[in-house]
């Protein structure tokens, strides 16, 4: 059996503990995909918490790569539910 080799990944320090998100939306145009990770506030504010912009060969793999792991997730803990109306986002970002 092969041994798959693995990156080393590093993190600035700063960026170790994440950030917290509860909300997202998802732009696109030819060339990338944009992803802003928001907090759902009071008063149905929402706060960009962090922003990734990255091309669409790489967000299909991501999505694959999410999909797998709620696979895995839903495997071991079982099924996620979900609300059943997708939360709208109609603010303007600033």
């Amino acid at each position: 059996m092969s041994e798959e080799k693995r990156a080393v990944i590093h993190i600035d320090p700063a960026e170790e503990s994440g950030r917290y998100s509860n909300a997202a939306t998802v732009m696109h145009s030819p060339t990338e995909f944009i992803l802003d990770f928001m907090m759902s506030l009071p008063g149905g504010r929402r706060k960009v918490v962090s922003r990734v912009i990255t091309s669409p060969s790489h967000v299909k793999q991501f999505a694959m790569a999410l999909m797998e792991n709620v696979g895995k997730y839903e495997a071991h803990y079982g099924e996620i539910s979900v609300p059943g109306e997708e939360p709208k986002f109609t603010g303007t970002v600033n």
